[in-house]
């Protein structure tokens, strides 16, 4: 039983750290738009 459950924790905190490279990118991407929408200039 301790075994599955070391698994099934350690595929949870796989997928939690997938889920937030994702969010990350999806925040990253959001923020390249809206530069390129409003045209800022460096």
């Amino acid at each position: 039983m301790k075994v599955e459950d070391e698994i099934i924790r350690k595929r949870q905190r796989e997928r939690a750290r997938v889920m937030a490279l994702l969010l990350g990118a999806f925040v990253i991407l959001m923020f390249l738009i809206t530069i390129a929408k409003t045209g800022m200039n460096w």
